[in-house]
């Protein structure tokens, strides 16, 4: 069965509702509906300026951006204790020509970056190596944890989770591993830790957030008027994704926990 949450993200993503305006104004122009045609052009083209240009994509993506910073370590109570640095699953794909920093995601990249600057000024810390594999080859955590060696992190300092495919089971999972005895840092995308933190609070554990791969940054934080361009429909085709998701969780898992 397929589950409901990639069918509510493509329903409310906004390339897909400028799909349905526009398939709308094309059946009205095709049936000669002036009426019909009308609204629906208007419609799309307000639909358009809403999603392209950067007031409303900057405003959902900042109320979860801006949620968490990352972590400085002078705030550290305790910088001996035993972290374990936990960074989420990104993506990765294959190719025996290059090195595994290489085959990471941007996304997973970044997150290991930030992972690594921590676990540098952490001593006794631990980077826990998050995720599986679709395809049956190299699992994620392993393509994390071969860059992080790449990098200079020695191998007794990684913890490997091959098992999640997504972030509950990536928190269950680690509780089942670790126990919530450990004092935690969560590391994953600015847009996603918001998610991030709901679901391992709700298995227990008080984790410290590290955001990265920050969308607004500089200037873009506070840009709200321009031009219309593609990268303001990405960002908030990846916050609206990223509500849907938080909604799912909160309906599927948590509020059973």
């Amino acid at each position: 069965m397929l589950a409901p949450i990639p069918i509510i993200k493509f329903l409310i993503d906004p390339f897909t509702v400028l799909g349905i305006l526009l398939f709308v104004a094309i059946g009205a122009a095709v049936c000669k509906r002036e009426r019909l045609l009308k609204w629906s052009v208007i419609a799309t083209g307000i639909w358009f300026i809403i999603i392209s240009t950067p007031l409303i994509p900057t405003l959902v993506t900042r109320s979860l951006e801006h949620r968490y910073t990352p972590v400085d370590i002078a705030d550290i109570h305790d910088p001996n204790a035993e972290y374990h640095i936990i960074i989420l699953g990104g993506g990765h794909g294959f190719d025996e020509r290059l090195p595994a920093n290489s085959l990471l995601s941007r996304r997973a990249l970044g997150r290991l970056i930030e992972g690594v600057r921590l676990h540098r000024q952490l001593p006794n810390s631990k980077l826990v190596l998050s995720g599986f594999s679709a395809s049956g080859q190299k699992t994620q955590a392993e393509m994390l944890q071969e860059t992080a060696l790449l990098l200079g992190v020695q191998k007794k300092a990684t913890l490997l989770q091959v098992e999640p495919a997504n972030t509950y089971e990536e928190a269950k999972i680690y509780v089942s591993n670790y126990g919530t005895g450990h004092p935690v840092i969560i590391i994953t995308s600015a847009v996603h830790m918001p998610r991030a933190m709901k679901t391992f609070n709700a298995f227990g554990v008080d984790a410290i957030a590290s955001p990265t791969n920050y969308r607004l940054k500089g200037n873009r934080k506070s840009r709200w008027i321009g031009l219309p361009a593609l990268s303001h429909v990405e960002k908030l085709s990846i916050s609206t994704s990223e509500y849907a998701g938080i909604w799912w969780y909160h309906f599927k898992y948590l509020k059973f926990l």
